[in-house]
């Protein structure tokens, strides 16, 4: 991967309000940056086949800038125009910035100054087309995009940490990927309770995990774990925690279960490597939650007459020592009832004044929108502490599963 820091020449487009008087009425027009000059003057040229700019309200300015990090980087992309949103196609990056990006294979003819809305996993922006590449050239077939929003960086990198080992980032991605496929994709059904869950990550690779595990005779586990620590460390003990539990389902009964998982972490680890866990296991027939919680936060409960249970830990953490023991503890799930687990990056999200979001404040989220159902409620919590954040870059992961009572 090439990158280079020099100062370089980019073109833009303006117009200029004195030529027109409509434009000293609305905002004046400005596209860019382009690469190239050639790039810029066909863009100009294109315009200029609208009938209010064939006067001339519009030239083109050379500007000088720092160059722009940008990473060869394939990442696949979901994109719809913000006038027909229903209509949605794929496409691929080429690289990527964090203003921008280039993009092949997007499959539907587009126009320079066209607004897009790009979604790259769980994040979208809304995106300008700021040029295409003409046919003859080396990006014939490809198109720029400008991000409106960067802050909301949609590819979920931290660029500017970047170096040039591109064979790492792009194995990086990889894992991701990888990573995100651990987490479930399919929900056993439950004739008495509907559930969702969500995972955001604060980096790239996260450690962060829940599941629901079909345990057969219309049981279901919930599981969600944090683990300590962040980024690449944090990810592979995640996904070595995921793949215990999943090899020792069927064998034995929970706390059997979750013994063999602290003595696998234990030996296999550095000392100082643990995770929070809680493991519940759901019984359809009767309503019933048997749970196992290893000094994870515990999860609330709501009645639905309005009272609040917490699901306080029955056992310490996994991994931590090599004598581990738990106990079952045992509730229930009622019709209107709403069972919310969450990891401590909801609960220690910082807001502007430097104060947590809390418990008291989840608490009152949930309450506010209990009458919901389960997939409204993950969103709302997440409206809620998105707008309560102290910035964009989240300080922790945080993963929230929220079950609801039929």
């Amino acid at each position: 991967m090439s990158q280079n820091s020099a100062d370089v020449i980019e073109w833009h487009i303006f117009e200029n309000p004195g030529a027109d008087s409509s434009a000293t009425e609305r905002q004046a027009i400005h596209m860019g940056p382009f690469a190239t000059e050639e790039e810029c003057r066909t863009a100009l040229a294109s315009l200029k086949q609208i009938p209010q700019f064939r006067d001339g309200a519009l030239e083109m300015r050379k500007k000088s800038r720092r160059r722009e990090k940008r990473i060869r980087m394939r990442l696949a992309v979901q994109i719809s125009r913000l006038t027909a949103a229903e209509k949605t196609w794929t496409a691929h990056t080429v690289d990527i910035s964090s203003m921008g990006a280039r993009l092949a294979d997007f499959g539907e003819p587009l126009k320079l100054g066209e607004f897009l809305a790009i979604r790259c996993g769980q994040r979208e922006a809304v995106f300008r087309v700021a040029w295409i590449g003409p046919a003859g050239t080396p990006t014939a077939g490809h198109i720029g995009v400008e991000c409106l929003s960067p802050e909301t960086n949609i590819w979920d990198f931290d660029l500017s940490a970047r170096t040039d080992d591109e064979p790492l980032f792009q194995e990086i991605a990889i894992a991701r990927a990888v990573q995100r496929k651990l987490l479930p994709r399919e929900k056993p059904v439950l004739r008495t309770l509907e559930y969702s869950g969500k995972c955001i990550q604060a980096r790239t690779l996260g450690g962060d995990y829940y599941d629901f595990l079909d345990l057969g005779q219309g049981c279901v586990g919930f599981v969600l774990a944090d683990v300590a620590g962040k980024g690449v460390a944090a990810a592979l003990l995640m996904a070595n925690l995921q793949g215990s539990i999943h090899n020792r389902i069927g064998n034995g009964d929970l706390p059997s279960l979750l013994a063999g998982v602290n003595e696998h972490i234990y030996r296999h680890t550095v000392p100082e490597v643990f995770a929070t866990l809680f493991f519940g296991c759901y019984d359809d027939s009767t309503r019933s939650l048997l749970y196992v919680n290893c000094g994870h936060s515990p999860p609330l409960l709501l009645r639905s007459s309005g009272s609040v249970e917490r699901l306080q830990a029955t056992a310490t953490v996994l991994g931590l020592f090599e004598n581990w023991d738990c106990s079952l503890a045992e509730t229930c799930l009622q019709s209107g009832d709403v069972l919310s687990l969450f990891t401590d990056g909801v609960t220690e999200t910082f807001g502007a004044d430097g104060k947590e979001f809390g418990e008291d404040r989840l608490l009152r989220v949930l309450q506010q929108s209990r009458e919901l159902d389960c997939n409204a409620i993950l969103k709302k919590v997440e409206t809620v502490l998105d707008e309560f954040r102290s910035g964009d870059q989240l300080q922790d992961d945080s993963s929230l599963i929220v079950a609801c009572g039929k």
